[in-house]
């Protein structure tokens, strides 16, 4: 058969290929969630994320998010949640939470020189609320465990240990920052630990609410 000179053999592959993908049935196509876990976490999760978009300028919202991604293994996830939030909460007392959920993410994920740029931020906007009047938002409790966390995040860091490599060593570096204060009641002793002048207790674990301990 003879080909007129104004079609040729590329128009004539584009034609068949355009042929295929017409008359051929589509394909089977299936989407699952990315969460394994149970119905029970998955509903957490979709009304975690459901309260950001209700008010996206909420930081204890963001930071609740971002603490639900991190517990199922969704560190990226966690990270990109806070840093987004806390740029929406720009003009929020509460932007504090959201920027140490991105401080907490990125300790989970191990990568504390970028946690500790985002304790230092969280400190400061939580002092910034308190001078503005919006003691509620970021109380003096709350602003006493996020800077014992921030010194503790800080002296890990200027170490220089790798808490990938050694994490026992990269804690101990951290709490030689913090005075170890040994309180015996009968026969019982308790320890806590406090920043220079501060008297207070050592950072709570993780949790919303609460300032978790560096690694």
């Amino acid at each position: 058969m003879k080909v007129p000179r104004f079609v040729g053999l590329v128009d004539l592959g584009i034609m068949v290929v355009v042929a295929v993908a017409i008359f051929l049935p589509p394909r089977e196509m299936f989407a699952a969630s990315a969460f394994k876990g149970d119905e029970t976490k998955q509903f957490a999760i979709a009304y975690s994320e459901a309260r950001t978009m209700a008010a996206p300028q909420d930081g204890r919202a963001i930071e609740d998010l971002s603490r639900r991604l991190g517990e199922v293994g969704f560190k990226d996830w966690a990270i990109d949640n806070a840093i987004k939030g806390s740029e929406r909460a720009k003009q929020s007392p509460t932007r504090w939470r959201a920027l140490l959920a991105a401080s907490v993410a990125y300790v989970d994920r191990l990568d504390v020189v970028p946690a500790l740029d985002y304790a230092d931020k969280a400190l400061a906007a939580c002092e910034v609320s308190q001078e503005q009047g919006s003691v509620s938002a970021c109380p003096c409790f709350e602003a006493v465990r996020l800077r014992l966390y921030e010194q503790h995040l800080a002296a890990g860091v200027k170490s220089g240990i790798d808490p990938r490599h050694d994490p026992v060593g990269f804690r101990k570096a951290g709490e030689s920052a913090l005075r170890s204060i040994r309180l015996k009641t009968g026969d019982r002793e308790r320890g806590s630990a406090s920043g220079s002048g501060t008297g207070s207790n050592a950072p709570a674990s993780g949790g919303s609410g609460s300032t978790p301990s560096a690694p």
